[in-house]
């Protein structure tokens, strides 16, 4: 999965997929993107991007909190106050989930070599 991905989907999500490639809103979305996907990924500590051509190498778990939460900001800086209230509480959720997940740790007995 890309950050362009992630892109499309947070535009699918959030009502903005329609915009034209060639408008000034749609480019001015498209700049501002990897800012928003950043904030996200410090948030949720997962790797962030350069660029929207950059790989993720996420959960589908991390994907879907990662696109709600920067869906989230999306409508914040588009002054979308309805759709703000709405993905904040499904990325809070989704957010919870990620960083509750459990790591399992292998348990080990440390050795010591007395001889050398």
């Amino acid at each position: 999965m890309t950050a362009y991905d992630i892109y499309t989907r947070v535009l699918s999500i959030s009502g903005h997929l329609n915009i034209g490639e060639d408008t000034v809103e749609h480019q001015m979305i498209l700049e501002r993107m990897p800012d928003i996907i950043n904030q996200i990924c410090l948030d949720l500590k997962i790797p962030q991007i350069k660029g929207l051509s950059d790989d993720m190498s996420i959960s589908s778990v991390q994907a879907d909190a990662l696109c709600y939460g920067t869906a989230m900001l999306l409508a914040v800086s588009e002054s979308e106050s309805e759709k703000n209230q709405l993905f904040t509480q499904i990325y809070n959720a989704k957010r919870a989930a990620v960083l509750s997940s459990k790591e399992t740790v292998k348990d080990t007995i440390p050795s010591v070599n007395l001889w050398g």
